[in-house]
Parts: structure tokens; sequence; C-alpha cells
């Protein structure tokens, strides 16, 4: 069992303010619908870019949106059974601490879905980069933020030790969420190193052309470290986590980057790839508890680790589909600028933290 840092937390307490907390079976209840609702995202992201036929009434959007009515469903019949009189008031309807942001996540992303099948009705399908960036479907990631956040912020609120296997799933959730909005920036799936970069004059148009596409590759693993590394920092840095869980999410990350290609480029080898950089990992920081590196420590390990290991096991795989065809000194660059970066706003994102507490 994956446990806080804290003390342990017991199903039916109360908070500070007498509203009872959700418990374990209603944070994994909710964690569980909420990656119903992400794979959705990818298949459908799948759907559109095989330019599968599209529109508003498909299979994938049956599941987007069956999805929510079931997590939907899930959030009100928490609050439906907390009903009762709290704090001297007579109520119907009572959310746990931690799930009324996820209620109006809810409601945004019903929203966005009304949005999208107006927007399609008025201006037709997207295509490409346009899909992910219409109005309608930034409402919906803004929904799926909040929605999906309820077994953290659950935890938050409980700030004990209950099961956090439910925050894992809620964080993987969350974090390919983001990944998948900024999918036109992945390192799992771009092809820039499999191309040479050209040796013109700086500043003229054929310098700029040339390394263009590797100015792209670059932001791609670039980006997608910090996507992965923040939330996973996070669960480490807060929770012991078992052996397995960084190469679980990681692995997770992969399956899902592929799913959206539809296992182009190096197809299931770049899952296999995420998998052993993952187990790596697994392994340093198993050995980093068993030595007593605070958590804090950890933290900043696993950010400056898994970028390392992925896109190293990532480059070596293209090396053995493809070829790269990048130099020594941009495939080595690019592995520590992901490294370096990822580590800097993992940094600063605790140091905020610690400082806004004192």
């Amino acid at each position: 069992m994956i446990t806080h840092r804290h003390a342990p937390a017991l199903d039916g307490q109360t908070s500070a303010t007498g509203r009872a907390l959700s418990t374990r079976r209603e944070d994994l209840g909710a964690a569980l619908l909420g990656l119903w609702l992400v794979i959705a995202v990818f298949l459908d992201g799948r759907a559109h870019w095989l330019g599968l036929p599209d529109s508003f009434f498909t299979p994938w959007h049956g599941l987007l949106y069956g999805g929510l009515l079931a997590l939907g469903a899930w959030l009100l019949a928490m609050g439906w059974r907390r009903r009762g009189t709290v704090s001297g008031r007579r109520t119907v309807f009572n959310p746990p601490p931690g799930f009324g942001w996820p209620l109006t996540g809810a409601g945004i992303f019903a929203a966005g879905g009304v949005a999208d099948l107006a927007w399609h009705q008025v201006f037709g399908i997207e295509a490409g980069i346009d899909a992910l960036l219409s109005p309608s479907h930034l409402m919906l990631f803004v929904g799926a933020g909040f929605l999906l956040s309820g077994p953290v912020l659950a935890a938050r609120e409980k700030g004990t030790g209950a099961s956090t296997l439910p925050v894992t799933l809620a964080v993987l959730a969350l974090s390919a969420v983001a990944a998948f909005a900024l999918s036109f920036l992945s390192g799992f799936f771009t092809d820039a190193a499999t191309y040479a970069v050209g040796h013109f004059p700086e500043g003229t148009p054929a310098h700029i052309a040339a390394e263009t596409r590797a100015e792209a590759g670059l932001g791609s693993y670039v980006v997608t470290s910090v996507v992965l590394v923040v939330p996973l920092a996070y669960l480490v840095r807060n929770w012991r986590i078992p052996f397995g869980v960084v190469a679980g999410y990681v692995t997770a990350h992969a399956a899902l980057a592929s799913t959206l290609v539809n296992f182009g480029f190096t197809g299931a080898r770049i899952v296999l790839a995420a998998a052993v950089a993952g187990v790596l990992a697994d392994i340093v920081l198993s050995g980093a508890r068993r030595a007593g590196i605070s958590a804090r420590a950890q933290s900043l390990v696993t950010a400056a680790l898994v970028p390392v290991l992925l896109w190293s096991s990532v480059l070596s795989t293209v090396q053995l589909t493809y070829g790269v065809q990048w130099s020594a000194e941009l495939v080595g660059g690019v592995v520590v600028v992901s490294a370096l970066l990822a580590l800097l706003v993992v940094l600063l994102s605790q140091n905020g933290r610690n400082q806004a507490a004192r």
C-alpha cells in the first residue's frame, strides 16, 4: 500500500469544519473514472490523427461523454451521501472537502461539450493543431483539470496518510491531460533527431530553415520533461511510493502518446524504452530511500534523473530504428537541458511553497 509521509487517515474522518471527508473507495472511484475520461480523450485524438470520419456523434465522443456522466454521477452521489445537518444548517447536498472544484469542472466540461457541438456545426471539424487549440477544446481542457483534481485535493484537505493509489492515478490523469494539450510538442513521437542539421551562415534563411526542425525537437523533449517530472516529483516528495510507480507512470505516458499517433514512428519500442528508463529510475530512488535521503532530495533526484534516463533510452531506440542524425553535441545537450530545466522548475516550485508556508 502506498502511504502518505505523515500519519495515516481513516475512512469516516471529518474535517476541522465538521464536514465528512471522502473515503478511500470514493477517491479511488473518482480516480479510475478520471482515467476513463483521459483514455477517451486520447482515443478521440487518435481518430483525428488517422483522419477517421468525424462528427460530434462518434464512438470516441460517446466514450468521452459517457465517462463524464459516470464521473459526474459519482461526484453527485458523494455529495448526496453526506446530506443532513452541517454546522447547524440542513443540507441536501454536501460534497466532501476537495471535491467542490471537480463538480465545478464537471460543469465546465459539460459546457465545453455543448460549445464543441455548436463549434462543429458552425465551423466544421478541425484538423491538425487547430483541433488542440479550438476554443471549445480549450474549455474542455480547463474543465478536465478541475474535474480530475478531486483525489489530490481531498488528500491535501486530509493532510494525512490515506492510501495514495487514488492520488497517484489522479496525478497521472492530470499530467496526461497536460501532455495531450501539448502533444504538438511531444518527445515520445518527434522524429526531429532523424534529420541532419545542415550548416549554413548564421542568420541566413537557409540556416533558419535547417535548424527549425531541430529546435522543435529540442522543445519537444524539454516541454515533455516538465509535464512529466513536476507532477511526479510532487508524488515522490509527499508520499512513500513503492518500487514500480515511476516505471508505471512513465510507461503509461509513453503508451498514451503512442496511442495518439496509432503507434507510428517507432511503435511500441518507445513504450518499452520508457519502461526501461522508469525501472532504472525506480532502482535509484529505492536506493535513495534505503539510504535515508530526505523526501525533498528524492524529488530533486527524480526531476533530474527521469529526463536523463528517459530521453537517453528513447534516443537510443530511435538510433536502433532509424538512425539519429543529430550531432553528439545536440544529442547530449537536449538530454542535459531537459534535465536541468525540469530540476529548476521543481526546485523553484518547492522553494516557493516553503516560503509561502513561512
